[in-house]
C-alpha cells in the first residue's frame, strides 16, 4: 500500500505545488485511490509496498524521480491501465510537466 513521506514533500515540494488525492475506498484487501495532478504539480513523495494498477482517465506528461537519483518520462494515454509489480517496494515522486491535467485511479492490493 502506497505511504505517503509527508515530512520529505514538505521539505523538497512547496504547498502550492503538491497535488491532489481523495481514497474512495479502503478496505481489508485493496484501496482506491483517485489522483488529479495539474500541470507543474507533483504527487509527493511516497512509497509503493504492494502490486498496483493504474489507470489514467485523462493523458499528460509526466516526470517521475526515484529515490535512486534515476529520472524518467511517461506519456499516459486516457483508457490505458498498467500493472506494477513493485517486488520490494520503491519510492518515488512524479511531476506533471505537460499541458494538461493528470487524472487517474490508484488500485492497490494489499497484501494478505
Amino acid at each position: 500500500m502506497s505511504q505517503h513521506l509527508l515530512k520529505k514533500t514538505e521539505d523538497e515540494i512547496p504547498a502550492a505545488q503538491q497535488s491532489h488525492y481523495e481514497i474512495l475506498l479502503d478496505n481489508d484487501t485493496t484501496r482506491i485511490t483517485f489522483h488529479r495532478i495539474r500541470p507543474g504539480e507533483q504527487s509527493g513523495w511516497h512509497i509503493h509496498d504492494t502490486n498496483y494498477v493504474g489507470y489514467h482517465i485523462e493523458a499528460a506528461k509526466l516526470q517521475y524521480e526515484r529515490a535512486d537519483g534515476s529520472v524518467g518520462e511517461i506519456q499516459s494515454e486516457p483508457g490505458k491501465s498498467f500493472f506494477y509489480d513493485v517486488g520490494d517496494g520503491f519510492e518515488h515522486n512524479v511531476t506533471n510537466i505537460g499541458d494538461t491535467d493528470m487524472v487517474a485511479l490508484e488500485i492497490e492490493y494489499k497484501k494478505g
